[in-house]
């Protein structure tokens, strides 16, 4: 049941926003209604209900646990091809989120009434390019990197490949 004074200002700029797309129909304000307006649209009619939240820039499940009265009303409407029924929640300060509701969820739409295609948030480093890294001093590229605790030498400092730890070199590479 609706409590409180009717929304008026909100109704009015719900009702400029509707207009856009198409022809309205509003209804009584009286309790028990199911939706404030109805939009006829070419092959689509939009059940419109408008819904006053504490705070919009939220997971979409914290508007519907504050709007769980209204969604419950409007799922009484038959869903079908051409059917919409829309939540659109509001701030006191005249900012709107547009909802479809669904038998499952809320999916999220654009002021005329498109699906905004919800762009998945990026992972940390997932995607990303590696970081540059700068050459040395003297313009050589820098040694490649190492697993943590290693130290590699540079690379006019390694030792002679063939020749381990611990072995004796042969007479020629002594240099004696």
């Amino acid at each position: 049941m609706t409590r409180g004074r009717q929304p008026l200002i909100a109704l009015r700029e719900a009702g400029e926003i509707a207009r856009k797309r198409g022809e309205v129909r509003h209804f009584a304000h009286e309790p028990g209604m199911i939706c404030n307006f109805v939009i006829y649209c070419t092959g689509l009619t939009a059940h419109v209900r408008i819904k006053r939240v504490s705070r919009l820039r939220c997971p979409v499940a914290v508007i519907e646990r504050e709007a769980a009265d209204a969604l419950t009303t409007l799922r009484a409407i038959a869903p079908g091809p051409g059917i919409s029924r829309e939540l659109w929640v509001y701030l006191p300060r005249g900012s709107f989120r547009f909802f479809r509701v669904e038998e499952t969820g809320l999916v999220a739409l654009d002021r005329d009434g498109s699906v905004i295609h919800q762009q998945p948030k990026p992972v940390a480093g997932a995607g990303l390019p590696a970081p540059a890294r700068p050459a040395t001093m003297d313009g050589r590229p820098p040694a490649p990197a190492t697993p943590a605790g290693q130290v590699s030498p540079p690379p006019d400092q390694a030792s002679p490949t063939g020749v381990s730890v611990g072995e004796d070199l042969p007479e020629k590479g002594r240099g004696a």
